[in-house]
């Protein structure tokens, strides 16, 4: 009820003095950008001959003994055997190389580690994209090492569809 009334009565969220209780809510935003962009995708490539699963667990970090489970956020498996690691990152990115473009270091170790353990010469990370990151929107920002590729992607929320096709270009 009290829910109800805050938004029939046209209440606030915010606090002030008085004797009326604040009431708040709060998503885990990383979550709800995962789930987002993997329902996106799955729904977008549903007439591709991908097999697309999600939270994957088929391996830890240490086989012997295996303890540290790696769930990447989505796993894209093509019928030539390729797999395709991609992680989802609800993260604002900043336009300077020199600080590594606001990426955190311990992302790409979890990155890096995808790779390894998934066999996989291609990571795509995605990011929210942001009005000072948009001249990356077509191009991404890519790294490499030892063969595989690692690259940004940056994630349009107001424009869905050209970001599922930016994504599905790369896979």
């Amino acid at each position: 009820m009290n829910w109800s009334k805050v938004f029939l009565y046209n209440k606030s969220f915010t606090t002030f003095s008085g004797t009326t209780t604040a009431r708040a809510i709060l998503f885990p935003m990383e979550k709800v950008f995962e789930a987002y962009v993997a329902s996106e995708l799955i729904k977008n490539c549903r007439n591709m001959p991908w097999d697309i699963t999600t939270q994957d667990k088929g391996f830890y970090l240490f086989d012997e003994p295996m303890k540290f489970s790696l769930r990447p956020d989505i796993i894209v498996k093509k019928t030539d055997g390729t797999v395709i690691v991609i992680d989802t990152k609800w993260k604002v990115l900043v336009d300077d190389e020199r600080k590594n473009y606001g990426i955190s270091q311990s992302d790409m170790y979890q990155m890096y580690a995808y790779a390894k353990k998934y066999n996989s010469q291609k990571v795509l990370i995605i990011y929210p994209n942001d009005l000072e990151m948009s001249k990356y929107l077509e191009d991404g920002i890519q790294f490499k090492s030892e063969g595989v590729l690692f690259k940004i992607v940056l994630f349009e929320l107001d424009n869905v569809e050209n970001s599922v096709l930016r994504i599905r270009r790369e896979i």
